[in-house]
């Protein structure tokens, strides 16, 4: 199997992220989320997304960047299957993310998926934080639950754990309201 390398985040990526996020949020609160956010290296798209999430947790505190970065994923989602015929949605589910520089790719099994290789989860060692503790990891969380209600019907997913060894992280099923908790 060829090994294919996670793009940078580019500039395009970011724009739609952004476009989605004001879209929830509205257009002038996104323009305040930019405008206070402070980036050291403008060609690194990896720091803009990880500043971009945080700045929206610091104007809508952690609750409001959940909901909006969730959201967002879920939108990106749709938009994808939106803008692609449906025999190419299981494609774009496990390699979306790694052509947009977010990850290696999403992996599936029967009622959980995973996030494997995150570029972001450095960030948050360095930062001294646990996946889902910082709004990025929202993003992909969204992104998941937007593709396994069409695919699966689930309802919701949540946060299962992070396996270490194997570079990746958990998101559960929740296929009816068994469980709910800390699902937005």
């Amino acid at each position: 199997m060829e090994d294919v390398k996670i793009k940078q985040i580019s500039k395009e990526v970011i724009e739609v992220l952004v476009s989605l996020a004001r879209g929830v949020i509205g257009f002038n609160v996104g323009a305040v989320i930019l405008r206070e956010m402070k980036i050291v290296n403008a060609n690194d798209g990896r720091e803009i997304v990880y500043k971009f999430a945080g700045s929206i947790e610091d104007v809508l505190g952690k609750n409001g960047a959940f909901a909006t970065l969730k959201q967002v994923g879920r939108d990106l989602a749709n938009k994808l299957m939106d803008e692609n015929p449906e025999n190419e949605w299981s494609s774009l589910f496990y390699n979306a993310l790694r052509e947009f520089g977010f990850a290696d790719m999403i992996r599936q099994e029967e009622n959980r998926a995973f996030i494997c290789s995150c570029v972001f989860y450095d960030m948050l060692q360095e930062n001294n934080l646990e996946p889902t503790e910082h709004p990025v990891c929202w993003v992909g969380w969204g992104f998941i639950e937007g593709f396994m209600k069409e695919f699966e019907g689930v309802q919701r997913i949540k946060w299962a754990a992070r396996d270490v060894e194997n570079n990746r992280c958990q998101f559960d099923f929740i296929r009816n309201n068994e469980d709910l908790s800390f699902a937005v």
